[in-house]
């Protein structure tokens, strides 16, 4: 199972049409078939019912909850890829408020200084409820 096939199909349930998905991702429509194709056969169970005669798509109930799957799948993956993201800065972001800034960081700083951290540190001195919301 490819993470591209699960996006695929993601879209699929969006817009119900293969070449819609196909011209969003700018690939080839057998692209998108065989993705699906693979996805139903490593499941053994049909995700979809394509009623050619009326052009349109049906979600068989396996399908949907397998929607619902891969929406928490792709969903956890970026936050995945964001929370690596933010391993690699070298710069630690710090919320101040008055009260910690003023009577409990300063006696600190000398430490972080001698472990040449000051330099790293992003300060935002705020009251709790903005950093809150900065989270």
């Amino acid at each position: 199972m490819k993470i591209k096939d699960l996006e695929y199909y993601q879209k699929l349930i969006q817009e119900k049409n293969f070449s819609k998905v196909a011209a969003d991702f700018k690939v080839s429509q057998p692209t998108i078939t065989m993705s699906i194709k693979r996805l139903e056969s490593d499941f053994a169970t049909t995700f979809f019912i394509r009623d050619h005669a009326h052009k349109e798509l049906h979600v068989t109930p396996a399908g949907q909850q397998f929607a619902n799957h891969v929406n928490v799948i792709l969903n956890e993956l970026t936050i995945a890829r964001q929370e690596i993201d933010r391993t690699k800065s070298t710069r630690i972001r710090f919320g101040l408020p008055p009260i910690i800034g003023n009577y409990y960081f300063p006696p600190l700083t000398p430490m972080l200084m001698r472990a040449n951290l000051m330099p790293l540190l992003d300060t935002f001195e705020h009251g709790s409820r903005e950093l809150l919301k900065m989270l």
